[in-house]
């Protein structure tokens, strides 16, 4: 309890307010805001049986991909349907190859930028109605991830000869489903989310986990950098 009165206490100290405060139990709330984080491997090496570049340059552990979602409400009935759009990032450095394919001094890395339109479905009855604080969600829709890969001096990397190679920088799209569960924390501590809410606007906050299954590939085309795959994300919503 004492965590959760903490966490509510830094919100209120930190937070622009974003509504003016009212008599009402709970303001008007039209969005939903996710900030997000999880370990991340992208099948690169899909193409490759599973043992392809990435994991010669990069190894098999990952990093750490952040992400952010806003969401506007379009249905508030049996559950909350939201439109809203995702942007991430997503960097990873390993040794170039040499043209024998194996590891030099010299440093790479990739980066990627996973943006997207997704359409989200949050069954919060149980939480309104019941006073159940669990609120199982589904979210799909397309994305766009811009990728490059940098040289040790941070320079755009090319395929083939440096001088007249293409530049190893793109984008890949595709499609995205991901299911989760999140926490309503107003449950374990009422006071200070209505204090919250009258004092920003904010009417719930949340912790939740999330599988993600990303199929970035061009819809299964051809010489295409494939950076999808499938990983959780752990984080935080505000819904305002």
């Amino acid at each position: 309890m004492r965590i959760i009165s903490i966490f509510f206490v830094l919100i209120q100290l930190t937070v622009i307010p974003l509504a003016k405060a009212t008599d009402e139990l709970e303001s008007p709330s039209d969005l939903f805001f996710e900030f997000k984080a999880g370990n991340f491997i992208p099948n690169v090496d899909d193409e490759f049986g599973g043992n392809g570049p990435f994991k010669t340059i990069f190894g098999d552990k990952g990093s750490i991909l952040y992400a952010m979602q806003l969401d506007y409400k379009l249905f508030k009935g049996f559950g909350t349907l939201s439109i809203g759009g995702q942007a991430g990032f997503y960097w990873i450095k390993g040794n170039a190859l040499l043209e024998d394919g194996t590891p030099s001094e010299d440093e790479t890395a990739l980066w990627l930028l996973p943006t997207g339109v997704k359409l989200t479905y949050r069954f919060d009855e149980l939480n309104r109605r019941w006073n159940i604080p669990v609120v199982p969600f589904i979210k799909g829709g397309l994305t766009y991830t811009f990728w490059w890969i940098t040289q040790g001096d941070g320079s755009i990397a090319t395929f083939g000869d440096n001088q007249s190679g293409a530049k190893a920088s793109g984008g890949t799209y595709g499609w995205e489903f991901s299911a989760g569960l999140a926490l309503c924390l107003n449950y374990f501590d009422p006071a200070s989310a209505k204090n919250l809410d009258l004092e920003t606007g904010i009417n719930a906050s949340y912790i939740f986990v999330e599988w993600v299954y990303n199929s970035s590939d061009n819809f299964g085309g051809s010489n295409v950098l494939m950076v999808g795959g499938d990983y959780f994300l752990f984080g935080i919503g505000l819904e305002f």
